[in-house]
């Protein structure tokens, strides 16, 4: 009941999430030139004329404009409930297909305790706050999922393809694919985003590309603010360590370029993740692409409270194995409540953000609990699985 009303209280709350997709949807319908989507003034005077009134939002890479093309009919109010709506469906259907994939009955203990964590995960609440399209973003990658523990080879390949063509995630699962040894979905996966992105450059150009990175990417991923405690990544965090700025960013330690820490963060991800995959068998290789979900929120360049989604999938593998039977000796169980309530809870971590050194440590703890729990998994991993999370079996 509590989401229901918590819905229908923030859905016709014009939001700067929903403004760009539907802004962008909009003007891919209209005609005009995406290029210019990218220039602030044009585009927020579009938002205006949409019916957005004074609400103001950065426009995302060209091709998130399909997100929202199927309510370009629809005035802004409604296609936001619409779209809330539509975004409860998706996380129901997400939740069935990972109990498919893990092997959790629907009505059993685990099923229950797992939709009730689900149904208090506070940043699917940001989720429908803003509008944004992570519920659809995490239903693709259940599909995903489920299709790779099925060795379905399209249905793991295609949500995966449209994760990066419509939101610029999806490359930590793309790499997983290689790890895991499966050349020809990666292949695959590579074929169709290349396909997409070809197939659709003539609606938007070169230029839009050009001007997505230079005005959008790079202010998100290593401009100024980009280390701003609100995204709860390890290059955010590492920003706000170790790149001084005399106007945002004054009580970082030394005064090492943003650039140069977003290099950092992006090698050091993939390494960790080329590690990763040695630790873990064949027939344990369904856990470690679950996890490659969640270290490309780790190691993102921005991941706001609505990406921690994508922890979703981690959560209800964790789940799976912890709640078969539960053992309130075994110290797992504190230290998965722990990992949980960090990534859960609306805690107020951005009031830390201009606190000094140490404590603006604290500030990251979406960020925390998504690392103890990836611990959790990999000691998991190294131990006796149940039959139902090995690679093919249902």
């Amino acid at each position: 009941m509590h989401l229901i009303y918590y819905t229908w209280l923030k859905s016709p709350v014009l939001t700067h999430g929903f403004a760009s997709y539907y802004t962008s949807a909009r003007m891919l319908i209209d005609g005009s030139d995406m290029t210019r989507a990218y220039d602030t003034t044009y585009y927020f005077a579009k938002m205006q004329s949409y019916g957005f009134g004074n609400v103001k939002d950065l426009s995302n890479l060209p091709t998130g404009s399909f997100i929202m093309l199927p309510l370009y009919k629809f005035e802004p109010v409604t296609a936001k409930i619409i779209w809330n709506i539509l975004g409860i469906i998706f996380l129901f259907i997400s939740i069935l297909l990972l109990f498919r994939a893990f092997g959790i009955p629907l009505y059993s203990n685990q099923g229950l305790l797992l939709i009730l964590i689900t149904l208090l995960f506070y940043p699917f609440y940001y989720n429908i706050a803003f509008g944004q399209a992570y519920a659809l973003l995490v239903l693709l990658a259940s599909v995903s999922i489920y299709g790779f523990k099925k060795d379905n080879v399209l249905l793991t390949a295609i949500p995966i393809a449209l994760i990066i063509i419509l939101k610029g995630y999806g490359f930590y699962p793309l790499a997983a694919l290689l790890l895991t040894k499966k050349p020809k979905i990666f292949i695959l996966t590579i074929g169709l985003t290349t396909a997409i992105f070809l197939l659709t450059l003539p609606l938007y150009g070169l230029s839009a590309w050009q001007m997505y990175y230079t005005k959008f990417y790079s202010v998100v991923a290593y401009g100024e603010h980009s280390s701003n405690a609100a995204y709860q990544t390890i290059g955010s965090l590492l920003g706000h360590l170790f790149s001084y700025n005399s106007t945002v960013n004054t009580n970082a330690l030394l005064s090492i370029p943003k650039l140069y820490i977003y290099y950092f963060t992006q090698i050091t991800g993939l390494v960790v993740l080329f590690f990763l995959s040695n630790k873990f068998t064949r027939e344990k290789y369904l856990i470690f692409f679950v996890m490659s979900f969640a270290l490309n929120v780790v190691f993102s360049p921005a991941a706001e409270d609505y990406h921690s989604l994508f922890y979703l999938p981690l959560i209800f593998l964790s789940g799976s194995i912890l709640f078969k039977d539960i053992n309130f000796r075994s110290p797992q169980i504190y230290e998965f409540a722990l990992a949980l309530l960090l990534m859960m809870l609306p805690l107020p971590f951005r009031q830390l953000e201009d606190s000094a050194f140490p404590w603006y440590i604290l500030a990251y703890p979406r960020l925390y609990g998504a690392l103890i729990l990836s611990v959790m998994v990999l000691i998991f991993a190294q131990q006796k699985l149940p039959s139902y999370l090995r690679r093919g079996k249902s």
